[in-house]
């Protein structure tokens, strides 16, 4: 089995980096993105909309510091997993 995930990180950090509205793309090996959110004070905190804004880690914070917390929707299903299984023909 290929071990997971299958994009390196800094691939999928070079692809959002490469966005034109995105000024940072970091990783971070803390439990949580919290004293990160602190040190960079972001205008704008985006995470997956499997998160409810108010749910997000920092969002009070990049709130208070004027910022907007960001939930996005999927627009597409896409998996890793599921990628994986049509390559093979499962």
């Amino acid at each position: 089995a290929p071990e997971r995930p299958a994009n390196p990180l800094e691939d999928r950090l070079a692809v959002l980096a490469s966005l034109g509205c995105v000024d940072l793309v970091t990783a971070f090996d803390d439990d949580t993105p919290l004293n990160l959110i602190l040190q960079v004070r972001p205008d704008h905190l985006v995470k997956g909309g499997d998160w409810p804004a108010d749910d997000i880690v920092g969002a009070d914070e990049v709130r208070a510091n004027g910022g907007v917390v960001h939930s996005l929707p999927f627009r597409y299903q896409r998996s890793t997993s599921d990628l994986i299984a049509r390559i093979r023909g499962a």
